[in-house]
């Protein structure tokens, strides 16, 4: 008489014996996984009852870091000098003289004498 043998009589028992043994989850199980996950996900986005449905705003266009440097220029026609547009603005230093410098470069502001620019 022939003993069945522990590992079974096919290598495709074998194989899912074995990695059943070294915790390796099967195609089967990973199916199942996925099934669950889109059930999930369904429920998520179901609307539920009594619960608002957000309306997007449309975006604000954000001014850029120059266009506000150039606003401050502009409500001040005589020029102005760099503290005042530091405490209008709150940026800090590097980041003012940098758009300063780049404004006089493109000629939108123009240097009266030391640290007093307007707009051109």
């Amino acid at each position: 008489m022939v003993e069945k043998s522990e590992f079974g009589t096919n290598w495709e028992s074998f194989i899912k014996m074995l990695l059943k043994r070294l915790d390796i989850p099967l195609k089967e199980d990973i199916a199942f996984l996925n099934g669950r996950l889109d059930k999930l996900e369904q429920l998520l986005y179901q609307k539920q009852p009594g619960t608002r449905t957000l309306v997007k705003k449309p975006a604000v266009k954000q001014k850029s870091a120059s266009a506000i440097v150039l606003d401050v220029f502009i409500e001040h026609p005589k020029g102005t000098n760099f503290k005042t547009v530091k405490a209008a603005t709150g940026f800090d230093d590097k980041k003012l003289r940098n758009i300063i410098f780049r404004l006089d470069k493109i000629k939108r502001i123009k240097r009266v004498r030391r640290g007093i620019y307007k707009k051109v």
